[in-house]
């Protein structure tokens, strides 16, 4: 107990030391002008960073400290200057029990680099960790965690240089060895390692994010959306139509009541509530849709369409609010309602576009809308609505109207595009495959109308530009995906009498232009690129149905039996296999290019072996080496070796 009370007064004797030196320095300190020019006897104090609980204890009392803000020198330290020789040196000072993180040195500013820098294995600068934070409350602590300390080249060469202990350092290091407090909550004087908790505490500072408020971006959508053709918001103009007296001009003004009503109400917390207002605004504007396409408002109900089609993109899961059951008509029972209106608007409407219309006339721009709003509701669709987007390929006449050759190239790019985003859904292979519902004709799956209307757009060279290649590329993509999707599906494509036939023409308008010499490609080298892109990725897909088949594929008797507008489908085959397999690749092709042909050449060569036998490869491989045997031999000799081979 007296050994207690002794180290009591020893600790408040060092404090009221401490705190009289301090006073005594800010009264005392001339200004910077008048000090002596002459250096100092000693090397100058390390300067030592204020915690922030002495701070806080420094301001309530009515002595005025020195200012945080006060810039730190050599000769001006943080604590003001010290007077040499004011408090001698403690004797017996290295036998004292030093604070946890002090070890004796010749030089304590030294022995505190070491102590600091060891840490974890690295050194973390002042700058970078910032000062650390005190729980306020309670005493000033003993010592501070070297992570807080700040020193220069210029202190830290001084120390290194100078064998003596500076004087002001001793002072310090004495007064925060006397300084000890018996608490838990006193912070201990350490390396910045032994105590996790400081380094937890500053990690786990975060602000926290507030959720977004959908309802907001809800709102905006139904009242700023504008159709880029509209001079008007498509609510605005929605509400404006004016419907025929009657139950459907009721049921119109009734859909429109109901998204004011929601509109009107903001709540406070819309993270909270934008599901139920997502929902009533959504089958409200299917119910508008329902009653434009009935009353024929072709332009109204295409702004609509765009404005679903927006909402569908942006909120996160508005599908099952606009995939919901049609019940007002029971003969459509679990077909939802806004696709019914979508076919019905498809076979009344779309059915009548022609080559020469374009988007931006009144029925373009209803189709365009259609087609991006399937695409959109097939985009995201979660995996148990994905069933109900089978109405779309089994509704009459849809898909053919939608591959009809006699539309314009930009209707076809884009009803592609949406078929091939169905593909990607393997639960819907079956209606994508299959004749629709209500068709009275032979179920005879080898000539399906919609897949023979696929194939002629794909070997269609009277369509050029990017938007027919996109057409054949979407083609192509959409019989790669049934074919991942199901054993059946793959079966049915490869039994189609026009599938594999209409690939081989497609590939073989691909090649002709790269071995035949074409001077447009050669002098456009990122058409060529795109060209030998083109012609790998049907390759691989080519091969990828073939030898994927569960039963042998009679190639030769396909090929020879295949429809009267695929004459020559052999010779088209044998010839593009060869230049594939085992032409030269010519010498203005970009060397990328040839390692993309080099690497399909061995896929090439195992198609060309499914028709030829050993003697004919060797032919045709024959065929295609220049030496200086073959330049002599007569074109008549070259012929009979190609008649001989099958290949003419």
């Amino acid at each position: 107990m007296q050994k207690e009370m002794k180290e009591e007064a020893e600790r408040l004797k060092t404090l009221f030391t401490f705190k009289q030196h301090e006073i005594e320095t800010s009264t005392r300190k001339s200004p910077w002008s008048a000090r002596s020019k002459k250096a100092p006897m000693a090397p100058p104090a390390t300067p030592v960073p204020v915690p922030l609980q002495m701070q806080r204890w420094n301001q309530s009392g009515a002595v005025a400290g020195p200012s945080r803000v006060t810039q730190e020198s050599p000769n001006r330290p943080r604590f003001g200057e010290i007077v040499n020789n004011e408090r001698t040196r403690k004797p017996g000072v290295e036998t004292r029990n030093l604070p946890s993180g002090f070890q004796l040195s010749a030089s304590p500013t030294k022995s505190r680099l070491t102590g600091f820098r060891k840490g974890r294995g690295k050194a973390t600068d002042s700058n970078q960790r910032g000062p650390l934070q005190v729980q306020d409350g309670g005493p000033p602590p003993a010592s501070l965690p070297f992570g807080g300390t700040q020193t220069n080249s210029f202190q830290t060469a001084r120390d290194d240089d100078s064998g003596a202990i500076p004087q002001e350092d001793v002072f310090m290091a004495d007064s925060n060895a006397d300084i000890n407090f018996h608490s838990q909550e006193d912070v201990e004087m350490t390396d910045g390692a032994q105590d996790p908790h400081i380094h937890t505490t500053v990690d786990e500072e975060f602000e926290e994010v507030e959720p977004h408020r959908w309802i907001v971006d809800l709102h905006r959508l139904v009242l700023m959306h504008m159709e880029p053709t509209c001079r008007m918001t498509t609510f605005h103009a929605l509400l404006g139509v004016a419907l025929p007296i009657g139950p459907k001009s009721d049921a119109y003004t009734s859909a429109c009541s109901r998204i004011l009503d929601v509109l009107a109400n903001v709540p406070a917390q819309g993270h909270q509530a934008w599901e139920l207002a997502a929902q009533a605004i959504c089958g409200a504007l299917t119910e508008m849709a329902d009653m434009l396409a009935a009353s024929n408002h072709i332009t109204s109900l295409a702004a609509l369409f765009s404005q679903l089609t927006q909402i569908t993109y942006t909120l996160p899961a508005p599908h099952p609010y606009l995939l919901v059951d049609n019940v007002t008509d029971p003969e459509e029972d679990g077909v939802p309602r806004i696709l019914a209106v979508i076919c019905s608007i498809i076979q009344d409407h779309v059915s009548k576009l022609e080559c020469q219309d374009t988007e931006k006339s009144e029925l373009g721009l209803l189709a365009k809308e259609s087609l991006a709003l399937l695409e959109a509701l097939c985009w995201n669709t979660p995996s148990d609505l994905e069933n109900r987007l089978a109405f779309v390929p089994r509704c009459p006449s849809v898909l053919t109207i939608l591959l009809d050759s006699s539309r314009p190239m930009w209707f076809l790019f884009q009803s592609t595009r949406m078929l091939s985003r169905f593909s990607t859904r393997p639960v819907l292979f079956q209606p994508l495959l299959s004749f629709p519902d209500t068709e009275e004709q032979s179920q005879d799956y080898t000539r399906l109308p919609h897949v023979e209307r696929m194939c002629s757009l794909l070997t269609d060279s009277s369509r050029t530009g990017d938007e027919a290649d996109g057409i054949k590329r979407h083609i192509l993509t959409f019989f790669a995906m049934l074919s991942e999707a199901h054993p059946t599906a793959h079966t049915i494509i490869i039994e189609s009498q026009s599938v594999i036939p209409s690939i081989i023409v497609y590939l073989y308008g691909l090649s002709a232009p790269v071995w035949q010499g074409d001077e447009a490609m050669e002098s456009d080298p990122q058409a060529a690129s795109r060209v030998i892109q083109r012609m790998n990725q049907t390759t691989f897909l080519l091969h990828h149905l073939m030898f994927k088949a569960e039963a042998p594929l009679r190639l030769r008797e396909r090929l020879e039996c295949a429809p009267r507008h695929y004459n020559g489908l052999v010779h088209l085959f044998v010839v593009t296999m060869g230049r594939l397999s085992f032409a030269d690749v010519p010498e203005w092709v970009q060397e990328e290019d040839k390692q993309d042909l080099e690497r399909v050449a061995g896929l090439a060569k195992d198609l060309l072996e499914l028709l030829m036998d050993a003697p004919e490869m060797d032919a045709i491989w024959a065929t295609y080496q220049e030496g200086p045997d073959e330049e002599m031999e007569d074109d008549e000799e070259v012929e009979a070796r190609r008649l001989a081979a099958n290949v003419i």
